[in-house]
């Protein structure tokens, strides 16, 4: 066709140019070529010489490259968002003084208090307390973890860890007739990790389920625990909201990637590292009825283990 044309109309579209088209093999399958056609007249005629050129491994090699760009890219990001952290750490952590200061200085008061509400205040305020305390906890964690990838692992008990990150992620949840179940694994109870991370991965696949459901008529959220057979347990949080597009879903865990109007885009990227950095996977797939399940993974540390100290 392309001599065809060219004998004809004298156009050059590929003649003496070059041009990049699709080759085939074979056994039927294409690559991508270089196809360059000359011309030669000897005086005789006409003549027409072709070159191909496989440009198979260019195109894998150039695929590479930007597949380092694209990390570079993630890096350069996460570095910003470590410095990031640790200025909002340093930021954050002295109000947080001063809040747990103050109701400890009201906590005195309260005690001296002969007012009728003085023990309900009382519990309240050492509530209150406890929770600036463990906000600066979690803030000191990930501040470390971001900076130098470093994290405190022991064993824990994998229940008590989802028990706590519930009652936190879920306060709120019942005003909105969310439905919550536990189906709990007992050859999964024991995990070795950094408890405040884990917690932290929680009640970020929780709260993200809960706002997935705040538009739909059936809000169901179901946490489970299953031990497998390479000796990790696999953890689920199950909603029955929106559920996810193929386009998100192909780059959820990365950084600066959000379905929220208002959100940054770091949360799940930070779940992916920790999760990764105790040695596990983090995952999203959608469920056949709608909704989405999030499932990552932590090592199994068994009872004898613990038992030998090891």
């Amino acid at each position: 066709a392309y001599l065809h044309r060219y004998l004809s109309t004298g156009e050059r579209r590929i003649i003496g140019l070059g041009r990049t088209v699709t080759g085939m093999r074979k056994d039927g399958s294409t690559f991508p070529m270089e196809l360059s056609v000359g011309e030669m007249h000897p005086g005789t005629g006409r003549f027409f010489t072709g070159f191909c050129r496989d440009l198979t491994e260019r195109y894998r090699a150039e695929a590479r490259i930007q597949e380092q760009q694209q990390e570079l890219l993630h890096m350069a990001r996460f570095t910003a968002l470590g410095e990031m952290a640790s200025t909002l750490a340093h930021e954050i952590n002295q109000p947080l003084t001063a809040i747990t200061n103050y109701l400890k200085g009201s906590r005195r008061l309260l005690e001296k208090s002969t007012e009728e509400n003085a023990p309900v205040l009382r519990d309240a305020v050492e509530k209150a307390a406890e929770q600036a305390l463990r906000a600066g906890d979690v803030i000191r964690h990930l501040r470390d973890f971001v900076a130098r990838g470093e994290s405190e692992r022991q064993v824990e008990r994998l229940p008590a860890i989802i028990e706590e990150a519930s009652s936190l992620a879920l306060v709120g949840a019942r005003e909105i007739d969310v439905r919550v179940s536990y189906k709990l694994d007992p050859a999964a109870e024991l995990v070795l990790t950094d408890r405040i991370q884990i917690q932290q991965v929680l009640l970020n696949l929780m709260r993200n389920a809960v706002e997935a459901m705040q538009g739909v008529p059936r809000r169901e959220l179901q946490i489970t625990t299953v031990a497998r057979d390479d000796g990790m347990a696999e953890v689920s949080v199950i909603d029955t909201g929106t559920g996810l597009g193929p386009d998100v879903s192909a780059q959820l865990f990365q950084p600066f990637v959000t379905t929220k109007k208002q959100g940054m885009g770091v949360g799940l990227s930070i779940c992916r590292t920790i999760v990764e950095s105790h040695g596990g996977h983090i995952w999203a797939e959608p469920m056949p009825a709608g909704g989405t399940a999030f499932r990552f993974t932590l090592r199994i540390v068994q009872k004898e283990e613990v038992a030998n100290g090891r």
